[in-house]
């Protein structure tokens, strides 16, 4: 396999120091390769670009498995959803371009994001269990939706 000079580009190396994967909680292994492929595909900052159907692709993943890693992750406090396509990564995670930045990021994040402050394996569970509450009360949700509705009539045909 060769590589044509459109392929190749260079990048500037970003720098990144990864004592935040010290508070990396007990995740399933799907989520662990998400979050792998999420470190070697993200820009400077941490800012992830794609689709879960695009993780999914260069996991070798459905996009349904890809969507149920997400989750643990944003529980964990890992990566943050901004909106659909785009991801960003914890600071302590993600790489930057020069280590100054990363400690502004750092310093910029509110109490309830840092992952050094109370114990993070609880923190975990608690955001995964609300995650999974909100789900079920949504679910609930549609199907009293379903219910109400109005029902058309089917019309007799005419032969």
């Amino acid at each position: 396999m060769t590589v044509t000079t459109e392929e190749w580009v260079a990048r500037r190396p970003l720098w990144g120091s990864f004592n935040g994967l010290a508070y990396v909680p007990r995740l399933p292994p799907t989520a662990y390769t998400l979050l792998l492929h999420l470190l070697t595909v993200q820009q400077p900052c941490g800012l992830v670009v794609a689709t879960h159907e695009e993780l999914g692709e260069g996991l070798a993943m459905d996009r349904v498995l890809v969507s149920r890693a997400m989750q643990h992750l944003v529980a964990a406090r890992l990566a943050t959803v901004v909106r659909r396509g785009r991801f960003q990564l914890h600071p302590a995670i993600a790489a930057f371009n020069t280590p100054k930045e990363q400690q502004q990021a750092m310093r910029a994040l509110p109490s309830e994001m840092r992952l050094d402050e109370g114990d993070f394996e609880d923190e975990y569970e608690r955001r995964l269990i609300l995650h999974q509450e909100e789900k079920a009360r949504k679910a609930e949700q549609r199907k009293v939706t379903q219910i109400n509705r109005p029902r058309l009539k089917s019309v007799p045909s005419v032969d």
